[in-house]
């Protein structure tokens, strides 16, 4: 076979692992509480267990060792999974389900608008774009911090990708991201046959996707029509080439930027209310990181703000806490060795995040909010996988991070927040949220060496 392994010693026959069959209230339990489930499985079944669904069968691997196996084996050897769910939400140019050359070439293209470095360019307009949107909270308002950061991620996703600033034309980004995002529904991704024209909410998404293709065709032309090169994410997608000179198609183009659309902001939006509303649940911890940031003086540079360790730390403990993405999927076009099974081609393979980021043995206390976790041992790419993995891990991961740590030190570094109610994760579309949006009180400017919001330099 090739790029076959073996996670443990054969001791039995090949085939798929145990599960628990097709049981339609069972999967929905699966997709609205994870956590729960995936104890559950972990406990009956052990490392390894096969999901029934009315159209395939999904071996999902419970451990790090398993993710290990899955997510190091030959590429060639998988093919994307759930491809009509993700076309139809998508576009056919979307890197989510391109395999082979096709898929390495997208990525290459794409890669260099995202690395780390050029991430980093971007760390003034995050700051000030977040500045302008919290100056306006008041003393005593309630604000619901899930519409609040999505404000703050539309707002950086069209500054930094599109190269949208202000005007028309910024107005119709915010509405077409908006009316996308919040028309997508979990049974879209999980049920391919509900993307059909008699499915009233699939054709008011299908609907809102046209007009976000418009919207992207408009700044497409824009950035043709400069004289100057832009050195914005669509700026980069126009510029770039493949090894044979050939650029991304328009198609191509518009379909990358319609999984951004789809998937980025909403990610980071989450990640930050929850970092709020632990922080807020947590004093200790928050003065903690308010000490960390203070220490820094009243003007420091972005990028040395995100170098923080324990800024890191929180980052990473809520990521970990509130598993946005659950599990990746990949399909094994090859015999896949893993453990005591021979997994088929044409299986469905995949490795369960939020089981491995609440797995006690490798998180003691998993349901505790304890960024010192992340001070006291360094986890391995197969123990904290927030952005998955291996050769489809998440190409925005860099732009996430980066603009999750700058948002949530200029929030608390500035601003005294209480919790209005409490909050749990549920699902949203193809990851989980807050089920209430996590509402909040603005207590009021805070006192102090980061209270004064005195102009950064940015």
């Amino acid at each position: 076979m090739s790029g076959g392994r073996t996670l443990i010693a054969p001791a039995r026959p090949t085939g798929l692992p145990p599960g628990p069959g097709f049981n339609p209230w069972r999967l929905w339990a699966f997709v609205q509480r994870p956590v729960e489930e995936y104890a559950r499985f972990r406990r009956r079944y052990g490392e390894l267990v096969t999901l029934t669904t009315s159209d395939m069968r999904l071996v999902l691997v419970l451990t790090p060792d398993g993710a290990r196996e899955v997510l190091t084996a030959d590429p060639d050897d998988y093919a994307a999974s759930h491809k009509r769910q993700f076309t139809g939400l998508a576009g056919s140019g979307s890197v989510w389900i391109m395999d082979g050359a096709r898929h390495r070439r997208e990525r290459q293209l794409l890669a260099p608008a995202f690395h780390l470095q050029r991430v980093r360019e971007y760390g003034c307009v995050i700051q000030a774009l977040t500045r302008q949107r919290i100056d306006r909270w008041q003393p005593g308002q309630e604000v619901t911090l899930y519409h609040a950061m999505l404000d703050v991620s539309r707002e950086v996703i069209l500054r930094v990708v599109f190269g949208v600033a202000d005007g028309p034309l910024q107005a119709e980004g915010h509405r077409v991201m908006s009316e996308l995002l919040h028309l997508v529904r979990p049974i879209f991704v999980h049920v391919a046959a509900f993307q059909s024209w008699w499915f009233p909410p699939w054709r008011r998404y299908a609907r809102a996707k046209a007009r976000f293709a418009a919207f992207t065709a408009r700044c497409l032309a824009e950035h043709r029509a400069r004289a100057d090169a832009a050195d914005d994410v669509v700026g980069l997608l126009l510029a770039a080439r493949d090894e044979g000179g050939a650029p991304l198609t328009d198609t191509e183009i518009s379909s990358e930027l319609g999984t951004i659309a789809f998937s980025g902001h909403e990610t980071t939006a989450v990640g930050l209310c929850w970092a709020l509303y632990e922080l807020a649940r947590h004093p200790a911890i928050l003065e903690r990181l308010r000490a960390e940031i203070d220490a820094l003086g009243p003007d420091p540079e972005p990028d040395v703000i995100a170098r923080l360790p324990y800024l890191t730390a929180v980052c990473n403990e809520t990521l970990r806490l509130h598993s946005i993405l659950t599990e990746i999927a990949r399909v094994t076009r090859e015999p896949l060795q893993l453990g005591r099974y021979t997994l088929p081609p044409g299986t469905t393979v995949g490795v369960g995040i939020c089981a491995i980021h609440h797995d006690p043995t490798i998180y003691p206390e998993p349901e505790r909010f304890r960024p010192e976790r992340f001070l006291e041992r360094t986890y391995s790419p197969f123990e904290f996988l927030p952005f998955g993995g291996g050769h489809r891990r998440c190409l925005g991961a860099a732009l996430s991070d980066y603009e999750m740590r700058i948002v949530l030190a200029t929030i608390v570094a500035h601003w005294e927040l209480a919790p209005a109610r409490d909050d749990r994760d549920v699902r949203h579309n193809i990851g989980m949220g807050p089920k209430y949006g996590v509402p909040m009180r603005i207590v009021g400017r805070r006192a102090g060496p980061g209270g004064g919001m005195t102009p950064w330099r940015c």
